[in-house]
């Protein structure tokens, strides 16, 4: 059997696996990242080694000690009963010396280590978790702690990982210390690996992280309205259900070992240190028999009952599976007198035990291989646990999977009335079935297969299971039909109100290839989204990927269902918070074959994809302003034109990324102004009311004020130049109404979203002109040269901004008016013509008009006030608005036959370096020129989605503020210390 798992894949989009090959790590942390528009690779796998000793500080190290100290660890001293429950709680003494993986006491100033194979990786993916924990946990049982994206010096990017404990089994140690990769690291003595053959009865076996309070939206189903002729997808919303920790707990897990001990980490919000419960599942009271009653398999489940959660397990020596029911008390300080914080206490409750089967219904012989135990969520109408107890048939490759629901039993009157006489009347003459606490296992139906499954998983997107074959070959099921996800819409009536339903990118019969035979790979697992394989061959050190394809391509009216499956995939797993680079990988591999056969068959895939984004997050591109201003600082918007960018780059036509690009270029300058215009009313109120006297205090407080104003001098002359540049466009078009293809500035004017950006800036700017202007810097003048330098960038243009400014609007309200006017038929021409504006900067044939009303009303409202030549012959290059100012020439082509998929496996050398593949000329976020000491020695970020190259979030090179300081000030672009302006990850590139 395949390992369960032993690779997990962040919503962040950190992918962490095991790797049992290597000799010098254990770990590897990698990602997808874009290398050029169209190809996409595993980042050079970083590796680590997480041994048992790794809270111990080497004595080699020259870092500074950080305390290591024991937490407080609970243990329960009576074991589970069938017919008493067992309750954990409270805290007992650490002890003073530091005990090993395997129970026996080692020295702390040991030199040498050993590390294990790790069994299973799991990050904090659970409901609303934000998948930036990492539970490690090696062949002994010792579980390593880990957090992404922190630093005990603050916040850094998500590939960089920080030890927060470990729990070597019986002992918890409290130690946070940043994690190094293995070829940096730094120790006294040796590290080496150590195989060992023997099954240890404290591995886990199962680990599982419980839910916070916060609640989730979820994509139930998309589907064709017939009645409406469009397509309505059904978001719901969900609270937590089970077992969900409380606001004062910062996070909440637990595990279950082969021994059957259950242990419970968990931390309190006002609390540095993390904690442990840990208590026995197994009734036996004999130590040597809870030793040898070993679990082979176990499961920890989600449940409905309130602050309840289900541990499953098959014993080896009673050859039955065991159910249990835990029960978290986490007494809330309301329920206590002294109104502090105690720890929580657990409960178990043993509720069933069934023995297997060892024949089936033919009399085959069967061979037990798996035990998957499924929730359901929160809106199922029938919420009980699923059971499925795999086999395999033997003497053939077929399995064959039981299926049964673990349900309350239920007792009739008549059977009662025997009991306890005259209970009809206790229950008011009610005849009906009384619901009891006892449990029972209801059988289902059965599902055959006639090949060998070799691994079964269930998807962080609801209701999802996957069968793996030995084969090589997928299927992916819906727990709510147990029918084959790829079938869906092919087996459904055309007869109902609502056609077409969806529930995943699978629904329209897209499908995996054959990935190699189970024997030749060391893992597999779904990508979050469902839309891709992520698999790693036991010859390879990097995972390889293959997403969702159509075998034939050859019918066009298809494209419609595919562009509704991913669109409403997408809209899914951003309801989630899932980084979805997986699904971009698949809509770009779909694309590149369609353009194959046809490029504007891939443009009107994308642009069916990004129309029906919008209405399925219930927002309009032609909103009312107020709406507007909100939607543009929306995650979903942001989220929208990401996708848009990379669904676009390195088409022929570049107009659908060049508008994204626009659209995120533009917002990013109007969170600049906005940001610095409130900090900069903030530091004139607080110099106002504070009581500055000493001058070094004095000097910092004005140097910070003004260094935010010098901060706005890149990303304001852009803002100068691209607003030059659409004048320019402009003139291009008059002189040569016929071109067809350089109409970037009708979608800028033409769509209100870009319109309503530009205004918004033009709106803040004048808030910061108006401060520098009524605050000038008179302490130290030499300071106020950044309100000079600024006010002299934002006049340096041949384009008269008031008069721009009142263009635009009038264009707004010249074509609200016109929108009010058309009858409720034309709101859906309406909408097509702001989408067509707006993904690929094209006026619709039926509104042609709009092309001839644009231009002529700019000539009269802004060219006429200037001097075309001046903006004509004006320098507006440094944009970046085109894959070739933005991505390195180099790469510009595809890396591989599109057959073989979009991402590549191998790099050559020489191209191996993620800095070969964006142009490192200009800061993706500040707009500003890299300096050559920068390049030389500076720290770099690469965003793995858009491929910009940014140093936001580091500290401002001395060079780059008003006067040489080693003042050290926050400006606006430490907001993007992990994500870029389009939302993607971004990571250290390495020197």
């Amino acid at each position: 059997m395949l390992d369960q798992h032993p690779a997990s894949w962040s919503k962040n989009g950190i992918i962490a696996y095991s790797d049992s090959n290597s000799t010098k790590g254990n770990l590897c942390i990698t990602f997808l990242e874009n290398i050029n528009g169209s190809n996409w690779r595993f980042h050079p796998p970083a590796r680590y080694v997480i041994h048992p000793q790794l809270h111990e500080v080497p004595i080699s190290s020259g870092s500074k000690k950080t305390n290591s100290s024991g937490s407080n660890t609970t243990v329960a001293t009576t074991a589970a009963t069938v017919s008493k429950s067992t309750t954990a709680g409270g805290s007992g003494s650490p002890s003073q010396h530091t005990t090993a993986s395997n129970g026996a006491t080692s020295n702390s100033k040991s030199s040498n280590h050993f590390f294990y194979d790790i069994t299973s990786i799991h990050w904090n993916n659970w409901f609303s978790l934000p998948g930036d924990m990492l539970a490690v946990c090696d062949e002994l049982g010792n579980m390593t702690m880990l957090i992404a994206g922190q630093s005990p010096e603050g916040a850094t990017t998500f590939e960089k990982l920080t030890m927060l404990f470990q729990d070597n089994i019986y002992k918890i140690h409290n130690h946070v210390a940043p994690l190094a990769q293995q070829s940096d690291k730094n120790i006294g003595g040796t590290i080496e690996k150590k195989r060992t053959k023997k099954e240890y009865n404290t591995r886990i076996l199962d680990f599982h992280w419980l839910s916070s309070s916060k609640s989730i939206i979820i994509s139930q189903f998309c589907a064709f309205d017939s009645t409406s002729n469009v397509y309505r997808n059904k978001a719901l919303q969900i609270a937590p259900s089970g077992v969900f920790y409380p606001p004062f707990m910062k996070y909440a897990c637990m595990a279950v070992r082969r021994n059957g001990q259950l242990d419970f980490w968990y931390q309190f919000s006002n609390s540095k240190d993390h904690k442990k419960i840990n208590l026995h599942l197994l009734p036996s009271q004999n130590q040597r028999l809870k030793e040898l009653d070993w679990f082979q398999f176990a499961r920890i489940t989600p449940m409905k009952d309130d602050q309840s959660i289900l541990v499953s397990g098959y014993s080896k020596l009673t050859k039955k599976i065991c159910f249990y029911k835990v029960r978290v008390n986490w007494n809330t300080p309301s329920t206590n007198k002294n109104n502090t914080l105690n720890d929580p206490t657990l409960t178990v409750t043993p509720i069933l035990e069934v023995p297997l089967s060892t024949v089936d219904s033919e009399g085959r012989v069967l061979k037990f291989y798996d035990l998957v135990v499924l929730s359901k969520t929160a809106i199922d109408k029938d919420t009980s646990a699923e059971v499925l107890i795999v086999y395999h048939i033997c003497g053939t490759q077929k399995t064959l999977i039981k299926r049964f629901k673990l349900m309350n039993s239920y007792l009739a009157m008549d059977f009662l009335s025997v009991l306890k006489p005259g209970i009809e009347s206790i229950n008011g003459g009610n005849m009906q079935p009384i619901k009891s606490k006892h449990y029972t296992l209801r059988h289902g139906h059965d599902i055959f297969l006639d090949k060998r499954v070799s691994n079964i998983t269930t998807e962080l997107l609801d209701n999802f299971v996957t069968f793996f074959y030995d084969d090589g070959s997928v299927d992916v099921f819906n727990q709510n039909d147990w029918n084959k996800e790829r079938e869906r819409i092919k087996s459904q009536s055309n007869k109902s109100k609502f056609l077409n339903v969806m529930t995943s990118a699978l629904s329209t019969g897209l499908s995996f290839q054959n990935i190699p035979l189970s024997s030749a790979i060391d893992w597999v697992r779904l990508s979050p989204t469902m839309t891709g394989i992520i698999y790693k061959l036991k010859t390879d050190h990097v995972p390889r990927f293959v997403t969702l394809t159509r075998p034939d391509l050859t019918d066009p009216s298809l494209d419609e269902l595919d562009a509704i499956a991913f669109a409403f995939t997408f809209v899914n797993s951003t309801h989630r918070q899932l980084s979805s680079e997986d699904l971009s990988v698949a809509c770009k591999a779909h694309i590149k074959n369609l353009s194959e056969m046809s490029e504007d068959r891939a443009k009107e895939f994308i642009m069916t994809l990004m129309s029906n984004l919008y209405p399925f997050f219930n927002v309009s591109p032609d909103a009312p302003k107020d709406i507007m201003d909100k939607m543009i600082s929306s995650r979903p918007i942001q989220k929208i034109m990401l996708l848009q960018l990379e669904l676009g780059t390195r088409l022929k036509d570049e107009r659908i990324a060049q508008m994204a690009r626009v659209i995120l270029y533009l917002k990013n300058v109007l969170f600049a102004f906005n940001g610095v215009a409130r900090n900069l009313q903030f530091a004139i109120e607080q110099m106002n009311n504070g009581n500055t006297n000493a001058s070094t205090k004095m000097f910092q407080t004005l140097f910070s004020k003004q260094d935010l104003i010098y901060s706005l001098i890149p990303i304001a002359n852009w803002f100068v130049k691209f607003v030059t540049f659409l004048i320019q466009e402009v003139l291009l078009l008059v002189n040569n109404p016929s071109e067809s293809k350089n109409t970037l500035v009708l979608g800028v004017f033409g769509a209100k979203m870009p319109r309503q950006l530009i205004l918004s800036v033009l709106n803040e700017i004048k808030k910061i002109m108006q401060i520098i202007s009524k605050f000038p810097e008179t302490t130290y003048p030499v300071l106020n040269e950044s309100s000079t330098y600024l006010r002299m960038v934002l006049s340096d243009t041949p384009v008269n901004f008031e008069k721009f400014e009142t263009f635009l609007i009038d264009v707004n309200n010249k074509f609200t008016a016109f929108s009010e006017q058309q009858p409720a038929s034309e709101k859906d021409n309406i909408l097509k013509r702001e989408y067509s504006l707006l993904i690929q900067a094209e006026v619709p044939p039926s509104h042609s008009r709009i092309s001839d009303f644009l231009l002529a009303y700019s000539c009269n409202a802004v060219i006429s006030h200037i001097k075309p030549s001046d903006v004509y012959f004006t320098d507006t290059t440094g944009l970046r608005l085109t894959d070739t100012e933005f991505l390195e020439p180099n790469f510009s082509h595809l890396l591989q036959p599109i057959s073989e998929g979009v991402v590549v496996n191998l790099l050559s050398e020489d191209q191996n370096s993620s800095k070969k593949f964006s142009q490192m000329t200009i800061d993706g976020v500040t707009y500003d020129k890299f300096s050559p000491k920068e390049l030389q020695n500076g720290k770099m970020k690469r965003c793995s989605r858009c491929g910009a190259v940014t140093r936001a979030g580091y500290v401002i090179a001395e060079d780059k503020t008003i006067v040489p300081t080693s003042i050290h000030t926050k400006r606006w672009p430490t907001m993007y210390t992990r994500t870029c302006i389009c939302s993607g990850m971004l990571y250290e590139l390495q020197h």
